[in-house]
């Protein structure tokens, strides 16, 4: 199934458009739009994925997104390979297309 993410950094202000399409239910192939110079870095290199091995059998900072985040100097919590990964997870069918979200309120 064709999927779409839309990825909002948080204070840096930019925003990252993952689009998803998996012909077989493994491999994925991606097309990854950012105002990030570093997130648009990583996606020079992503191109496509093998959905099942990077999503069921590889450790979150093994996986390909993790590691080019790493080379490209991502900030550490930047939400973008995560949500590379949910797209593909997605659009391989290996989970329902559900939002994923993380909302930080000051406690005063």
């Amino acid at each position: 199934m064709p999927i779409s993410a839309e990825i909002t950094g948080g204070a840096c202000g930019f925003k990252t458009t993952v689009n998803a399409v998996s012909p077989d239910g493994m491999h994925v192939d991606l097309q990854i739009e950012s105002d990030c110079p570093q997130v648009r870095a990583l996606a020079a290199e992503l191109t496509s994925l093998d959905a099942f091995h990077q999503v069921l059998r590889t450790p979150l900072v093994e996986t390909i997104p993790a590691r080019l985040a790493a080379k490209h100097g991502l900030h550490t919590t930047c939400p973008a390979p995560v949500g590379i990964l949910k797209a593909v997870e997605a659009a391989a069918g290996l989970a329902l297309p559900a939002d994923a979200c993380i909302n930080l309120t000051r406690i005063e």
